[in-house]
């Protein structure tokens, strides 16, 4: 997210046309709401000067400038870290929920460590009571990658089509493969529910219509055209995004989305039932301070996972549809209402 000054806490991003990292780097950060000030190297002289001198002679970038540190090539996760490191009486007004977005190899990595795990779980309790049919095991091995891949993607992200495919194709194959490992040494001996079906066959009939039902949701949700609201405090907006998540009737954006100053952590926490502990914000809304006006969920239950990260807002908070925005690729748009949306 760019702006056109620095904050107290200086980030600076100093980058180049056609260069794939700091395209990447500028994409994450912009996405994980952190607030830079961004210097193209070939278009301001004293900016590849800094790189140069950052650098040891030559140009390479992204370079990233925390204060008096430079950070060459660095993570989204690398930046905040040094922000927090370098500002820590002001990082979290400057940073407010910043943190790095689920990248598709951590939704991958994290789709892998839940799918083997349900695996390990199923083939302990099949040599524990191999005559007992645990009709749920090739459920969730199955189930787990697509679904979770599912809920990582954005609302119109045609690409992430093929990740949730092969993520279905993956959980399937991973629980055929078990399943014929533990026929083949005789624990996959308990009755089955779906008729005359061998046991072995009727694993393999619930494997593919877990895999199936489970990418469905996320399926549906990569072909579905975004719909981009906006939060709006009177007449101050606080937020605008076209990929903005509604559970509850509450509309959770993108830190990205969320515009510079607005938000205040405060040490209010509420818990919801399924999806976590909650921590509160104050909103800073045309120098009026609205205590409590917003939440987020850092660390949400598996179910909500969608949520994590996010900021609602309530009270006097009014979200509305914009049927005429243009997304801008980050998640924030350009340019009537929702109901206010109620607390966790």
């Amino acid at each position: 997210m760019s702006h056109p000054e620095a904050p107290a806490a200086s980030i600076e991003v100093l980058w180049r046309p056609g260069c794939p990292y700091c395209a990447r780097l500028r994409r994450g950060l912009q996405r994980a709401g952190v607030p830079t000030v961004e210097r193209n190297i070939w278009a301001d002289p004293a900016a590849a000067s800094r790189v140069r001198a950052a650098t040891g002679g030559d140009e390479t970038v992204p370079t990233v400038l925390v204060g008096g540190r430079a950070l060459v090539n660095p993570s989204v996760r690398d930046v905040v870290a040094a922000v927090r490191a370098a500002y820590p009486e002001d990082a979290e007004r400057v940073l407010g929920s910043a943190t790095e977005p689920p990248s598709a190899s951590a939704t991958g990595r994290t789709a892998a460590g839940w799918t083997l795990a349900a695996a390990a779980l199923w083939i302990l309790v099949a040599a524990w009571r191999p005559t007992t049919t645990w009709h749920l095991a090739p459920v969730l091995i199955a189930a787990a990658a697509p679904w979770l891949v599912g809920q990582d993607l954005r609302a119109g992200d045609r690409r992430a089509g093929r990740r949730l495919a092969a993520a279905a194709v993956a959980g399937f194959l991973t629980a055929a493969t078990i399943t014929a490992g533990l026929a083949r040494v005789g624990l996959l001996r308990g009755p089955t529910v779906l008729g005359p079906l061998h046991p072995w066959a009727e694993s393999l009939v619930l494997a593919a219509a877990a895999a199936a039902l489970a990418a469905a949701p996320g399926l549906a949700r990569a072909l579905r055209a975004p719909a981009a609201r906006s939060a709006w405090m009177g007449e101050h907006l606080l937020a605008r995004s076209d990929d903005v998540v509604m559970v509850e009737g509450n509309a959770y954006f993108p830190p990205s989305a969320i515009q510079p100053g607005v938000l205040t952590p405060t040490s209010t926490r509420t818990v919801c039932p399924w999806k976590g502990v909650a921590g509160y914000y104050t909103v800073n809304a045309g120098g009026v301070e609205h205590p409590d006006a917003a939440w987020s969920y850092r660390h949400p239950s598996p179910l909500a996972r969608r949520v994590k990260d996010r900021v609602a807002f309530w009270g006097d908070v009014d979200v509305r549809a914009e049927p005429h925005s243009t997304a801008n690729g980050d998640g924030t748009v350009g340019a009537a209402g929702q109901p206010r949306s109620d607390r966790p």
